[in-house]
């Protein structure tokens, strides 16, 4: 833990320099610019699809994928017109105030993939702790909070490509990510602003270098898939907001609640599934949504 935390250390002070500067304006983002403070081997260093507007990052990054591009490839857009979270719900996706970008990975067994599930949340939320944000917690499976308000929503599919190679085992890993990063979300029609929050609004009102921001990520996300499942999931322990906490589970969809109940959540299995403790039965949850709030009705 210490060892890992120590990679971070000389690159602290220059990330916090890069990222909260006082810009005049929203600039579209720099390729350029990204490659130049990019530290890694694999994340960020396959192809690069930018576009200025796009449906979703995720369907272009399932074309690639199906095109064989090489793992660590990334697309990145200003805005999307059809963003989505979890169950096709829709993300908000305003032009160049925030990060919409996706991640392609090709993992070389079904272990890797649970562990990027894992670092995902975690290295978008030490990210936000180097610019100054406290109270960042990850929520599961891929959630990023500060405090109770949401910061960032990540999505995880998987394609089978067919083709094995050095580079993984015919599976292919779309990594979505959004985050708000210098929209108020206050300002935001349609979205109560006591559920979500943005990294401009948590750093004291300093515009955020998109560039920056998107390199350090690139980096945490890739030390953090290098770690072994022990080393990984104590870190994740660290930022968890679940485990020990009672909660409440919607099976089906979040409208109907008849099929809401309370439990505890417990702990993690080796898959990546929640653990949770309703009475004297253990069961896991391996897609249902939860909240942190108990259902008082129940």
């Amino acid at each position: 833990m210490a060892a890992f935390l120590a990679r971070f250390t000389c690159a602290l002070a220059v990330f916090r320099s890069l990222s909260t500067t006082q810009m005049k304006s929203k600039p579209s983002f720099n390729i350029k610019r990204f490659r130049d403070l990019l530290d890694c081997k694999l994340v960020g260093k396959g192809e690069i699809d930018y576009k200025k507007v796009t449906t979703s990052t995720m369907d272009d990054a399932d074309t690639l994928i199906k095109k064989n591009c090489p793992s660590g490839s990334l697309v990145i857009a200003e805005e999307q017109t059809k963003g989505r979270g979890r169950n096709d719900r829709p993300w908000f996706s305003s032009s160049h105030d925030n990060l919409y970008f996706s991640v392609i990975l090709r993992p070389k067994s079904i272990e890797e993939v649970v562990g990027i599930n894992f670092a995902a949340p975690l290295a978008v939320a030490m990210s936000a702790e180097r610019i100054g944000v406290a109270d960042v917690q990850v929520k599961w499976p891929n959630d990023v909070w500060v405090g109770s308000r949401k910061l960032a929503g990540i999505l995880l599919n998987t394609i089978a490509t067919g083709c094995t190679s050095s580079e993984g085992m015919g599976l292919g890993v779309n990594l979505g990510i959004g985050i708000n990063v210098n929209q108020e979300m206050t300002d935001v029609k349609g979205i109560e602003s006591n559920i979500a929050t943005s990294l401009i609004q948590e750093n004291g009102g300093n515009l955020i270098e998109k560039e920056a921001l998107l390199a350090d990520i690139c980096s945490s996300l890739e030390k953090l898939i290098s770690l072994d499942r022990k080393e990984l999931m104590k870190i994740y322990g660290e930022y968890d907001m679940l485990v020990g906490k009672q909660i409440t589970v919607m099976p089906n969809k979040r409208e109907d609640k008849s099929t809401y109940y309370n439990a505890k959540a417990i702990g993690f299995s080796p898959e990546g599934y929640l653990i949770i403790q309703r009475g004297s039965e253990k069961k896991t949850l391996s897609a249902e949504e939860v909240s942190i709030r108990p259902d008082k009705s129940k």
